[in-house]
């Protein structure tokens, strides 16, 4: 079994990695494998409990996402468009 990236389940149908974003899960939007088209819907009357702790730890954890994202757009630059390379004339 290979191991997948973290926020990854593998499709039940045909085992491409599912990236499963929090926000959909908790939003109880669809997860759409890319690879198939099965929609996976989190059922949110067993998954209550789970959702619930789910929903409290995106909530505190808001801030040093939002503190990694600062960090890392401070470390893109920023190039202006039309100032990169041109491809050369024939």
């Amino acid at each position: 079994m290979t191991a997948l990236a973290p926020g990854r389940i593998p499709c039940p149908d045909c085992g491409q990695p599912l990236a499963l974003p929090i926000e959909a899960v908790l939003a109880g939007r669809a997860i759409v494998c890319g690879g198939c088209g099965l929609e996976l819907q989190v059922n949110r009357e067993d998954s209550k409990m789970a959702l619930a702790a789910l929903g409290r730890w995106y909530d505190e954890t808001a801030p040093a996402r939002e503190a990694a994202a600062a960090a890392s757009s401070a470390k893109s630059p920023t190039v202006p468009e039309g100032s990169g390379r041109r491809r050369p004339r024939r």
